[in-house]
């Protein structure tokens, strides 16, 4: 069958038989495929008051439903579902060859999806922070296949003179760790004191990347890339490499560094969320980007890439050009949102595609006509609420998942809702992804929740800032939940003994 629009893809759909599997830390994270696979399923770790809606619509398995604040001491992640619960790989047993849909791969999943015959819907992590992922390799990829990054250089951390940056790149320029995303890796250098302050930190930069969160060492990048600072806005692109070609979203406008959302110490370029509908990119910038996709994903099919990937840029304000900036291998955090917003569009989802690849489907794609439908205007926003506090702290209040709206400066609850095609107008706004319950501890920048609507949040002048409605409703929402510092002692209390093995 050739694909073409969303009722073909669909009708594909309604001939494949393989259970398909969202696993995810929270259920709201693994939406969007129960709109095209017929008895979709979620299996989840947080159990939070958003799952309570969810699971009314799609089957969820959570393994810390009903243990309150409680949490499993493990790591907070998808690899604590796969390999070390035997309450899912019990229930997994039910089912033959069962498809697992996550965000992100680790060596000890892939083993045991490997050991027990699970279908891992993703890419091998030998093409995360190695190699697509890792800042330094990605952006000598782009010169080999001659794709503009920021001007700048590759070089030693003991080797970055003060003197000379500025001199040849001006004040401010960028310094980026090669391996820490999300703008945690990426510093702002405005003066001497802020690059001896960045210095100091890249030789403390202790590595994360441990799957067992077991204790972790200082280990300072060799290189780094330190570039021009390019004023403007900061779009990105969601992409997926299918067999017959390229296909990708028109681009989507990042909000970064928002203090209503992010506390602005931990980095620069702190991802909060995407505004879909202020995105209106015109068309030399849009045929940039297309042009961007093409080059660099045609490459990743050359290596054995498949499935969904999504690329960050800088828009120059003075040149109108066009720069990547870094590539993500794996889902997104544009999901599941941007897949809300494909559908109210009667777009077909790239997330379906992305499963047909690593299923090895039999199906064809019109690359052109696809493309044409899934690059048009979307509708839709997401704010993504941390805590601020830069503390340990737990919330005070509990609120209800769904949908609100503001009157007189306070949260007027509406009525149950997760996913945008529940919203009426552009007044209404959305709390989901793991709304806590009340006295629930988060540590410092912890997500709180996200915040859907079908308005647009960024001010229309400044792509750095909320529009003012935007900015009331984060300030509102963070202020209803009245987040509390709390003892880090008091936090650890929290953790309840594993009940992994629980049935």
């Amino acid at each position: 069958m050739i694909i073409k629009d969303l009722k073909t893809l669909k009708e594909l759909f309604k001939g494949i038989k393989t259970p398909i599997f969202g696993v995810g830390v929270y259920a709201f994270d693994r939406l969007g495929l129960e709109n095209i696979v017929s008895n979709y399923r979620i299996l989840t770790l947080r159990y939070s008051l958003d799952t309570e809606l969810i699971e009314k619509d799609i089957e969820i398995l959570s393994l810390e439903k009903g243990m309150g604040t409680k949490h499993i001491k493990e790591p907070r992640n998808a690899t604590t579902l796969i390999v070390r619960s035997e309450k899912i790989k019990k229930y997994l047993e039910k089912f033959q060859n069962p498809a697992i849909y996550i965000y992100k791969p680790s060596t000890k999943m892939e083993r045991a999806c490997e050991q027990n015959n699970w279908k891992l819907l993703s890419n091998p992590t030998e093409f995360g922070k190695k190699l697509l992922e890792n800042k330094i390799n990605f952006r000598r990829m782009l010169e080999d296949i001659d794709v503009a990054v920021p001007p700048g250089k590759i070089s030693s951390l003991e080797k970055l003179h003060y003197g000379h940056l500025i001199n040849k790149y001006g004040i401010p320029f960028v310094i980026q760790h090669p391996t820490k995303g999300g703008g945690k890796g990426t510093f702002l250098i405005d003066g001497q004191e802020s690059f001896q302050e960045t210095i100091d930190k890249l030789n403390r930069t202790v590595d994360d990347d441990n799957e067992d969160n077991e204790k972790r060492k200082i280990i300072p990048p060799t290189e780094v890339i330190v570039a021009k600072f390019i004023q403007g806005p900061s779009p990105s692109i969601t992409a997926c490499v299918t067999k017959d070609g390229i296909l990708s979203t028109n681009l989507q406008h990042q909000i970064l560094d928002i203090p209503q959302l992010y506390n602005p110490e931990k980095g620069f370029g702190l991802f909060c969320g995407h505004d879909w509908t202020s995105s209106n990119f015109d068309k030399e910038t849009s045929e940039q980007a297309y042009e961007y996709v093409q080059k660099i994903g045609n490459h990743f099919k050359e290596i054995g890439y498949k499935g969904i990937f999504g690329l960050d840029f800088v828009l120059s304000k003075k040149t109108k050009k066009l720069y990547v900036i870094e590539c993500n291998p794996r889902m997104l955090g544009s999901y599941p949102t941007v897949n809300m917003a494909q559908l109210l569009n009667n777009e077909p989802p790239l997330l379906a595609f992305h499963v047909l690849e690593f299923i090895n489907a039999d199906y064809q794609v019109d690359i052109e006509e696809v493309n044409k439908i899934i690059r048009q205007k979307k509708i839709g926003s997401q704010m993504i609420l941390h805590n601020l506090s830069g503390h340990w702290a737990k919330n005070k209040r509990e609120l209800k998942a769904g949908i609100y709206k503001l009157e007189n400066n306070k949260l007027k609850y509406l009525r149950e809702g997760y996913d945008l095609k529940h919203l009426k107008d552009k007044e209404e706004f959305l709390l989901a992804d793991g709304v806590p319950f009340k006295k629930s501890h988060f540590s410092p920048n912890r997500r709180l929740c996200r915040i859907l609507t079908l308005n647009s949040v960024l001010d229309s002048s400044n792509y750095r800032i909320l529009n003012p409605w935007a900015k009331q409703v984060a300030e509102v929402v963070y202020k209803a939940f009245v987040i509390k510092p709390v003892k880090l002692i008091k936090a650890k209390k929290f953790i309840s003994p594993n009940f992994l093995a629980k049935g």
